[in-house]
């Protein structure tokens, strides 16, 4: 007795510490001053929350409660990093208070809710679904996505071409050489649309265009129906999957992006099915079902290709699923889905080698791929860092260096890459390319201050919540055809859609849906929920996403650019509903017992 509530007095102590720790820490972390009485209600208020987090004692959700907060405590404390430094004599004292306070709220956070996520289960005791009504809930679900985005179509009409867009669509009518720049798999598709749109309406250049919007309309309205399909499937609640058709049909971005001419539409929609096809297998494996249906390893192969084919980075993500997919299926011996993932990954291979270079592709240059070297050799350098003699002939060969200052941008890489464009040498990085990586790790040994910085500024939209960067092309490229763009909308219903897909820069919550940083957030901690609560099989479906966002920690050319990361809000109401879905439904044998026991349950109950 006297032993427990010693323990008790310790643990409220150690709420108190650490509520007046973390209270201390928000309040730095939004600016506020010391004589602010808001420090003292954030410690009050958080007192009472640690008080409850700490009776949540499920070993169960440790590591990835630990794991998850340690992660965005690092995200919180990078943002605020050069903050943090600006006063030397106090960035000991702030490190330590910026990491402790987070930690310890992230880790309260992660316990009580993965905690509650635990007993949540979002299925529903229903029969298994007949053919007839799987098509009613595809074909529904498309056809209210489609209307959804009509409005968009008209307005946008006959959809966005940007620059890259036009360069693709140059590529497609032979006016430009094949590049790989932009991915030529992407190319082709804009080639075969708008080629269909040249035959039904005449040469036309506009309603060719309109061809290929309609045809990417369908592309993706085809995938987001294929996850609410398989969440019916699943014996989802009726009220989730409605949740998530309105999280596809309501935001702006899926409507603008569906007419916009960009890889990374297909890109997003290609890699949301290449996901939930993958679900649909790991649920049968764990449901114990032996064979495969032919077609779910057909769809995974051939998305899985696509998914190397139609973005750079794409390639790499998928390399990154099949590893550990190797990894958690060799032991078992469950080689159908691993011959399936290794056939696609050769056949994206040799696409991209033999039968490029034989229709004389050329490959994007050199530079395109080192954004974020390129952008922490030219921080140092502005920050006044001294190059060896060695170091400084070595670069000034494929770059002038008097310029690296003045053209430096901090969060965009594309400045340094046209200045190394323009000595026209950058074949010399890939003659010299161990003297270049010489160069660039002992430039950061010496000053890693810079490094740090700049990898922070050019990428910290990925992983920080409050960030906002531009969504939409808002232009119109018609170089080389005959193009022209007029809103098929009456004016002032013209106005308010555009009203409405910029309405996230002024209201709150609703503003959430745009951010990057936080898709990143929810991702991460659902796949600590995953491994708490489920088959670690089903960590898998998260190994996409993080083969996007990890390349483009090493890659990106722009620090916030929504539409590298669309890939990842496509996917997220998936990623999110994981772990909240019993797979036992997904079969119908199991999905019979469930119903059994409920209604077994029921009887109980009542007598």
């Amino acid at each position: 007795m006297i032993h427990d509530v010693k323990i008790s007095g310790c643990r409220k102590i150690l709420c108190l510490i650490f509520s007046l720790v973390s209270g201390a820490a928000f309040s730095y972390y939004m600016g506020i001053s010391s004589t602010s009485m808001f420090t003292l209600f954030f410690a009050i208020l958080l007192y009472f929350f640690y008080e409850k987090s700490s009776a949540v004692r499920d070993p169960k959700l440790t590591a990835p409660s630990i794991i998850c907060s340690l992660i965005l405590t690092i995200f919180c404390y990078l943002a605020k990093y050069h903050f943090v430094m600006e006063s030397p004599e106090t960035a000991v004292y702030r490190t330590i208070l910026y990491m402790l306070g987070f930690f310890w709220f992230f880790l309260a956070v992660c316990k009580v809710l993965y905690q509650k996520i635990l007993s949540l289960d979002l299925n529903a005791s229903r029969p298994a679904p007949t053919r007839k009504k799987k098509l009613l809930v595809f074909f529904g679900s498309f056809l209210i996505l489609m209307l959804a985005w009509i409005p968009y179509f008209l307005y946008l009409f006959p959809g966005d071409v940007t620059a890259d867009s036009n360069a693709e669509m140059q590529q497609a009518a032979g006016l430009m050489d094949l590049s790989n720049h932009h991915p030529i798999a992407h190319m082709f598709m804009i080639q075969i649309f708008y080629q269909l749109g040249q035959l039904l309406f005449h040469g036309d250049d506009t309603l060719s265009v309109a061809t290929y919007s309609v045809a990417q309309m369908i592309l993706l309205a085809s995938a987001f129906s294929y996850l609410i399909l398989t969440l019916y499937e699943t014996g989802v609640k009726k009220s989730v999957f409605v949740i998530v058709l309105l999280c596809y049909a309501l935001p702006g971005y899926h409507g603008t992006y569906s007419v916009t001419m960009w890889k990374d539409i297909w890109f997003g929609g290609i890699v949301l099915m290449l996901v939930v096809t993958l679900w649909r297998i790991l649920m049968k494996y764990h449901t114990g079902t032996k064979q495969i249906p032919v077609y779910e390893l057909v769809m995974f192969g051939i998305f899985g290709t696509a998914t190397c084919l139609f973005r750079s980075n794409g390639l790499y993500a998928f390399v990154f699923l099949v590893f550990f997919m190797i990894l958690y299926f060799l032991p078992k011996k469950q080689f159908q889905i691993l011959l399936v993932s290794v056939t696609a990954f050769a056949a994206a291979m040799i696409i991209k080698s033999p039968i490029y270079n034989a229709l004389g592709v050329t490959q994007p240059d050199t530079i395109e791929s080192l954004s974020i070297p390129a952008q922490q050799i030219a921080c140092a350098i502005k920050n006044g860092t001294e190059l060896t003699e060695e170091q400084e002939n070595l670069l000034s060969q494929v770059v002038d260096l008097s310029r690296i200052p003045e053209r430096y941008a901090p969060q965009i890489s594309d400045s340094i890459k046209n200045l190394v464009r323009e000595t026209d040498h950058q074949e010399l990085i890939g003659k010299h390319k161990w003297e270049f990586l010489k160069l660039w790790i002992s430039l950061g040994l010496k000053d890693p201050d810079s490094y740090l910085q700049a990898h922070i500024n050019q990428t910290y939209g990925y992983w920080y919540p409050d960030v906002q960067y531009w969504v939409y092309a808002g232009e119109f490229r018609t170089d080389g055809f005959a193009l022209h763009k007029e809103s098929k909308l009456p004016e002032e219903a013209g106005e308010s859609l555009n009203k409405w897909r910029y309405s996230y820069r002024s209201h709150y919550y609703w503003g959430l849906f745009w951010s990057i940083g936080l898709t990143t957030w929810i991702a991460i901690f659902m796949a600590g929920a995953v491994y708490a609560k489920k088959n670690k099989s089903f960590l898998l479906l998260y190994a996409p996403f993080a083969g996007v966002f990890l390349t483009l920690l090493i890659a990106t050319p722009v620090f916030a650019e929504f539409r590298y990361y669309y890939s990842a809000f496509t996917t997220l109401p998936a990623l999110f509903l994981i772990p909240l879905l019993n797979e036992s439904y997904f079969c119908p044998e199991a999905m019979q017992e469930k119903m059994q026991e409920k209604i077994q349950e029921k009887i109980q109950d009542a007598s």
